[in-house]
């Protein structure tokens, strides 16, 4: 007796078979880590997460910071800084100083930083020169659009006589 074998009947299309399963699956799941890990190398590259090399180090300066605090407090010098982005990217950094009484501070060397909060890469320091008496302004390029510190330090024969960090939206 022989035996007949009628071959399979081929799907109609559209029909959902195990093949079809597996291949939406593997691209499904394929297409999530794909994703994955085109965000973690992003993130990974652009910024460590750190905002300070070593912690431990920045709390054994914590004393020290305070007693640089009190010292800044105890000059009584006021400062008004603005800092404004105009077209091209070019940023102007204006400082006026003054001391206890309201007079103007003159001729002190007066440094700017401006710090990009998310990429310290994008940071960038000026050295302000005196424009009036006791204002002090500078230039830089270029700035991008954005959120960044300012930071304004007065310097004196020991180091830094007086810092002030403000945030600011440079448009």
């Amino acid at each position: 007796m022989t035996t007949i074998v009628q071959p399979r009947p081929a799907p109609a299309a559209g029909t959902l078979t195990g093949r079809r399963v597996l291949a939406i699956l593997v691209a499904f799941f394929g297409t999530v880590a794909g994703a994955d890990a085109v965000l973690v190398t992003s993130a990974l590259r652009t910024w460590s997460g750190l905002d300070e090399p070593s912690p431990y180090r920045a709390s054994q300066r914590y004393n020290a910071e305070l007693k640089r605090a009190a010292g800044q407090e105890a000059l009584g010098w006021r400062l008004a800084a603005t800092a404004v982005r105009h077209p091209a990217a070019v940023a102007s950094i204006e400082v006026s100083l003054t001391d206890a009484a309201g007079a103007p501070l003159r001729g002190r060397p007066v440094q700017a930083r401006l710090e990009r909060p998310t990429d310290k890469r994008q940071d960038l320091r000026l050295d302000l020169t005196e424009v009036g008496a006791g204002t002090y302004a500078a230039r830089a390029e270029p700035v991008a659009r954005g959120q960044w510190d300012l930071v304004i330090e007065v310097r004196d024969a020991e180091g830094v006589a007086f810092r002030r960090r403000n945030r600011v939206i440079l448009d």
